[in-house]
């Protein structure tokens, strides 16, 4: 049979053809979904939230100030939207002075509070004002500065550098039972400059290499992006791999039953509460530290294994230890802030609405009970009576 070379490459130029026409075709599509980013701002934000935010140099990573986006958290079918302000705040524009008879709250922590994967009228900050409003006479403003993946260290750097010119009468900070973990992979880039300290980015820190052209347009593409994401969210899962010992094996291993000797890391993640303590009382303001639980203190694992897997949960759940919270109650008594721990009010029958199944966050409805609690412990509080009650 006689070999006809011009054929043979006209079939193969076919299909070169007929590749790239699949591959301009798949990004082209993949550019109007909403595709993870390539790049990972930091590892203690999920796939779906590193769009949201961007480098810092004093807070590690902040929200992209004055910007609107509209994502598609891990796990929902609908897309939420997301306004940043100008000082990264969740939210529209806020002044720097408070109008005359409002009463100005402002609330601090990582995803719980900024509320990523709700509409922004569903997130703890909303929900506070609606019920502070129907229970107390007023104006409230209630401003949500929470960002996915900080800790009392980052919030605590946040506020003194950023929010304290709010003069706010009120600071809440939300204090997650992942903020341990979350402490120990921030703090070695923490650096001190005098009395100041800031936690910058590696990216700050690391010089940039001579552009790859090839590379550059690999890191662009939202087809590769897409791959390295799902290759980044899956592949420790298909290799067994947990990244719970990521963090330097502290992960969630604080709220077990029987939780290995992590007194440093637990002194270093609660010291800078003081910090901000004490900014907070500079700006003519009062802190309140809060706290709510994770799903596996509440239910058995088996409600969200793929969660419980990822986060690298081992033994019988629901823990039954009481040690995080009297933790958290017995720094917050020696250091004479304010202190309202929510967990009680989710040990009910229907907790499973209560908890995300896609990561170790609140759900709507958990939010709004976690806002209802804090409400109560404002109002309750004689400390607070002042502020709230004029």
């Amino acid at each position: 049979m006689a070999i006809r070379p011009f054929t043979t490459l006209r079939h193969a130029i076919t299909a070169l053809l007929l590749l790239a026409g699949v591959l301009v075709g798949t990004e082209f599509w993949m550019r109007t979904r909403n595709v993870p980013s390539l790049a990972v701002v930091t590892c203690q934000a999920t796939e779906s939230e590193q769009c949201l935010l961007a480098p810092s140099a004093v807070t590690h990573h902040e929200l992209r100030r004055s910007t609107t986006t509209d994502f598609l958290p891990c796990g929902q079918k609908t897309s939420v939207t997301v306004r940043v302000n100008s000082l990264g705040c969740r939210g529209g524009e806020v002044e720097e002075s408070a109008k005359i008879g409002t009463r100005r709250i402002l609330l601090l922590g990582d995803d719980t509070i900024c509320g990523a994967t709700v509409a922004e009228n569903e997130t703890v900050a909303a929900w506070l004002k609606k019920f502070l409003t129907k229970s107390v006479s007023g104006e409230f403003e209630i401003i949500n500065g929470g960002v996915p993946g900080y800790c009392p260290l980052l919030s605590a750097l946040q506020f003194e550098n950023d929010l304290a010119k709010l003069k706010p009468d009120i600071v809440i900070l939300h204090v997650d039972m992942t903020d341990i973990a979350d402490d120990s992979r921030y703090r070695s880039l923490l650096l001190h400059d005098g009395d100041h300290a800031v936690c910058t980015h590696a990216s700050f820190r690391i010089p940039p290499k001579p552009g790859n052209s090839v590379l550059n347009i690999v890191k662009q593409s939202a087809a590769a992006s897409w791959l390295f994401a799902m290759t980044r969210q899956h592949g420790p899962e298909l290799l067994s791999v947990s990244d719970a010992g990521s963090t330097g094996d502290v992960g969630l291993n604080w709220i077990a039953d029987n939780p290995p000797d992590l007194r440093l890391q637990t002194r270093h993640a609660l010291q800078p509460i003081r910090d901000l303590r004490d900014t907070v009382a500079r700006s003519g303001g009062q802190l309140l530290v809060t706290t709510s639980p994770v799903l596996w203190q509440i239910l058995p694992a088996k409600e969200a294994p793929t969660l419980s897997r990822h986060c690298g949960i081992k033994g019988a759940t629901p823990f039954s230890s009481q040690f995080p919270f009297e933790v958290l109650a017995s720094f917050c008594q020696e250091s004479s802030i304010e202190f309202c721990d929510a967990s009680p009010a989710f040990r009910r029958d229907d907790a499973v609405k209560l908890f995300s199944k896609e990561a170790p966050v609140l759900s709507k409805i958990g939010m709004a009970l976690y806002a209802r609690e804090i409400a109560r412990s404002l109002i309750e509080n004689p400390q607070f009576s002042s502020q709230i009650k004029m």
